[in-house]
């Protein structure tokens, strides 16, 4: 159910199409909501929320197991991860997007409910592909603020452990924290509302989207930190359980999600 906003805390957009889009400010219990209205989606489709959680903590496993010699190889994969979470979670959208149309929950087709507006996925995907690559060439840099000529565990069998429980290991991880940050608060701005928009209007493009996105963020600065706090958590849970809790925090935050966007943006129709 929408919560009832004033005249004063919406904002007027109009897209390059002539759509006029309405934004609107949300509140802090806000985010208690969509998480709400995210499990609920989770309880009303269990298969294809298991098959996506499944699918997120296989891949962080993987990434574990591959690189348990390679402190710094688990910190790229997870920046990837952190970075690309918005659109790894579009099928979830999609599923979301079929329950509020009264329609029954079809796997497959949020599997490529893409190939309707392929050019603009693939334009959003290379944006944030772009702000990965950009975010893994400062590892060198970050590597020798470290003060470490080599940040690989001499004890390979230590593992991941080995290297978090290092000096250069700690100094390591504080400034890749904060680049991540950095990165990771762009990312979620040009993200909140893009890919939700495109599955919801194919007409708008993604460059169009991501701008919108950006707008409804600074509209909406201390819910949307908040917001991206609670995010951020809930991964960071599910990447320090070796991917465990991904089966539940991967759905949960995808159809969340989804909410958020229905509650921070509305059509003109829809708004009269």
């Amino acid at each position: 159910m929408e919560h009832a906003i004033s005249r004063s805390s919406i904002h007027h957009h109009v897209t390059e199409n002539g759509e006029h889009l309405v934004s609107k400010d949300r509140q802090m219990r806000d985010i208690g909501h969509w998480l709400k209205q995210g499990w609920m989606d989770m309880a009303n489709a269990p298969l294809a929320s298991l098959f996506y959680g499944l699918i997120m903590t296989l891949a962080v496993m993987l990434v574990y197991g591959a690189y348990q010699a390679e402190p710094i190889m688990i910190f790229k994969t997870a920046t990837f991860f952190v970075m690309l979470s918005p659109f790894l979670a579009t099928g979830l959208y999609a599923i979301s997007q079929q329950m509020q149309q009264g329609k029954k929950p079809d796997l497959w087709q949020s599997m490529t409910v893409w190939r309707h507006n392929t050019a603009n996925f693939v334009l959003y995907a290379l944006s944030l592909g772009v702000i990965v690559l950009v975010s893994v060439n400062f590892l060198p840099m970050i590597t020798a603020v470290a003060q470490s000529d080599n940040l690989m565990i001499v004890e390979t069998g230590e593992g991941i452990m080995g290297f978090i429980s290092s000096q250069a290991g700690w100094a390591f991880m504080a400034y890749f924290a904060l680049l991540v940050l950095i990165a990771a608060a762009f990312a979620f701005a040009i993200s909140v509302v893009t890919i939700p928009l495109m599955l919801k209007d194919p007409k708008v493009s993604a460059i169009s989207a991501m701008i919108l996105s950006y707008q409804v963020v600074m509209e909406n600065k201390a819910v949307m930190t908040a917001w991206a706090i609670t995010i951020g958590a809930m991964v960071i849970l599910g990447l320090v359980t070796v991917g465990l809790l991904m089966v539940v925090i991967m759905p949960l935050l995808g159809y969340a999600s989804w909410h958020a966007f229905n509650d921070l943006i509305e059509f003109e129709d829809q708004a009269e």
